[in-house]
């Protein structure tokens, strides 16, 4: 890669990385709606020219970080999915969907005051119904094929939501469990869930 480009291309991480943290910063004071660009450049120590180079206003900033926080999600949320359409064991089932789980729980704990100001109602609407779609995307995916003794939509709303549930109590009570017993509490959870919905079909 050209030199020249690379220390561009890292500035710009830099730069948005700091503008999301002045953002946080001001979530953890006030709602966004009495958020201002000037504030949040003046935090980040970043000119209103280049925020503007990124970003349309301050909800696009956030926006554009709540989906990619939500693609990372996907990402490690994969292999769950793979495994639980596999047929794979339960010794082995347990094992890569535990590591899976609480490498998710990881990655919020990591990213914990941006998921403490998503989740205290300062900063956006959309970012429950988002949320909420990505872990209906994961469910969906892993009931495909499988038949069911109540009725399918029923079941996935019910579980996402009971999922969004059990980060958002985690989450906004301090994380007090470790990301690893989350991750056993999420094999539990899942495990439990499907072998009910699919009992006797």
């Amino acid at each position: 890669m050209n030199p020249d480009k690379q220390s561009q291309d890292k500035r710009v991480i830099a730069t948005k990385k700091n503008l999301l943290h002045a953002l946080i910063t001001l979530l953890e004071e006030k709602p966004i709606e009495e958020v201002t660009v000037r504030e949040l450049t003046q935090r980040a120590k970043v000119n209103r020219g280049t925020f503007y180079l990124h970003y349309a206003d301050k909800h696009d900033l956030l926006e554009k970080n709540i989906d990619a926080l939500i693609l990372e999600l996907q990402d490690r949320g994969k292999e769950i999915t793979k495994t639980a359409l596999s047929g794979a064991e339960e010794t082995e089932f347990r094992q890569i969907t535990v590591e899976a789980f609480t490498d998710i729980f990881s990655y919020i704990k990591e990213n914990e005051r941006f998921f403490s100001v998503l989740f205290n109602g300062r900063s956006s609407y959309s970012f429950p119904i988002k949320f909420n779609d990505y872990l209906r995307g994961r469910l969906e995916e892993q009931l495909r094929s499988k038949k069911t003794v109540i009725p399918y939509e029923h079941w996935i709303t019910a579980v996402s939501f009971a999922y969004q549930g059990m980060i958002y109590s985690w989450v906004t009570n301090g994380m007090k469990d470790s990301p690893e017993r989350m991750g056993e509490y999420g094999y539990y959870f899942i495990s439990q869930s499907v072998v009910e919905i699919t009992r006797g079909t």
